[in-house]
């Protein structure tokens, strides 16, 4: 996850690097012969608003040899807004991200309690599925998934008209003994985000960043940015990200989508 700050009064960035920068959605490929695609997303926090703009769908591995599947990145759950990157869905071990999500945004709580509840539910199934995944393909997990990013998940929302943030990062990390563990990066707003305009990145982002500290302030229109930031990592990355840009708001106006490919239409 890579991060900027902007306190826009001082016209200053702080560029906050998170342990593992993410490479993200390349996990949900798992098929040789098929070309790679990975997942870039912008996020942007502000008191009153959380905007999230994703790139291209991501892929799901059915295990074995089924073809991937494409899914969405970007959905709602009543008044939250939800991203994943990563490894999101392998139904032949009963996982699916975008379950769990609703499953804990179904309980009652804040954002932060209901991330919480998220991260219990997630745990058991994503070690599961990693070492399936570890057993039937051990040179893909070898080189996309051991000891490294696996998954994100990052819900935003408005309460009490302040905007809440809530980012988890799940790593892989192998004890030396072989066991496998999970480690989990949390970023939990408005307590991490003191400054006026926090941006993150997830995935790809390298591109993106670099553009963010030759600016010497943000914009005003912040989903222009935010849709800028994404374009930026595809023309940069074009083998590995690609369009169209999908991209949600919430705000004290409620949840707004502000671009969304007809593929993930309701």
């Amino acid at each position: 996850m890579g991060h900027y700050a902007v306190n826009q009064t001082r016209h200053a960035f702080t560029h906050v690097t998170s342990v593992v920068r993410s490479t993200a959605a390349t996990i949900a490929i798992l098929a040789a012969t098929l070309p790679v695609h990975a997942t870039t997303l912008a996020v942007i926090r502000t008191p009153d608003q959380v905007i999230i703009a994703a790139a291209d769908s991501l892929l799901v591995w059915y295990g074995g040899d089924r073809r991937p599947q494409l899914t969405c990145k970007l959905d709602t759950h009543d008044d939250v807004i939800f991203a994943t990157a990563g490894l999101v869905a392998s139904p032949e071990n009963d996982f699916n991200v975008q379950t769990f999500v609703d499953m804990a945004l179904a309980t009652p709580g804040t954002l932060a309690e209901r991330a919480q509840v998220l991260e219990r539910l997630l745990e058991g199934r994503l070690l599961g599925t990693l070492t399936r995944i570890r057993h039937e393909l051990p040179r893909l997990f070898a080189k996309q998934l051991e000891s490294g990013f696996v998954l994100n998940v990052t819900l935003g929302a408005v309460r009490d008209q302040v905007a809440q943030l809530e980012m988890r990062d799940f790593y892989a990390e192998t004890e030396p003994d072989g066991t496998l563990q999970l480690r989990v990066a949390r970023v939990s707003c408005p307590r991490d985000c003191p400054r006026p305009t926090e941006v993150f990145g997830v995935g790809e982002t390298s591109a993106m960043m670099e553009y963010l500290g030759t600016l010497p302030q943000l914009p005003a229109e912040l989903p222009g940015l935010a849709e800028q930031l994404v374009q930026i990592e595809i023309a940069d990355r074009p083998e590995l990200v690609g369009p169209p840009v999908d991209m949600l708001r919430t705000s004290n106006a409620g949840v707004e989508w502000l671009q969304q490919k007809p593929a993930c239409a309701d």
